[in-house]
């Protein structure tokens, strides 16, 4: 009995049989397998997506921020500039009035010192002609 039970299995399951039952199995397996990761891998790529993109948006209201900061600075900039300008015209017209009257303080300086220089000169000869007038003469009694 169990050559004829052999004998039948060896006729109805036949090596190449079994091969593709087993390769139909597994190709099925395979597909049902396939079609898993597919859907597992395309949930992961929506959320992956899903968190890039909030993390685009972010970046894009980080650079509108960056946007508008540059420009609040080129604005404080300008204002530096501005200033810095009115601060060297305002410099130019103190130095300009300083060097004004510096000029005018030392030609009224300059003008009392020729007339300081003429009274001295005057005031010099009168002392002159005193010492002739007076000491001569005392100095003529005592050597003579």
């Amino acid at each position: 009995m169990a050559e004829s039970f052999d004998a039948i299995a060896e006729k109805v399951l036949t090596k190449a049989h079994f091969e593709a039952v087993l390769d139909a199995r597994f190709a099925e397996q395979d597909a049902k397998l396939e079609a898993k990761l597919d859907q597992r891998f395309a949930e992961q790529d929506a959320k992956l997506e899903k968190r890039f993109a909030s993390i685009g948006e972010r970046f894009a209201n980080i650079d509108e921020r960056f946007v508008s900061i540059d420009q609040r600075f080129m604005s404080i900039d300008q204002r530096f500039t501005e200033q810095d300008a009115k601060s060297e015209k305002r410099f130019a017209e103190q130095d300009a009035k300083s060097e004004k009257r510096f000029a005018e303080q030392d030609a009224r300086f300059e003008a009392r010192f020729v007339k300081l220089e003429k009274t001295l000169f005057l005031h010099t000869w009168m002392l002159g002609l005193i010492v002739l007038v007076l000491v001569v003469p005392q100095l003529q009694a005592w050597l003579a």
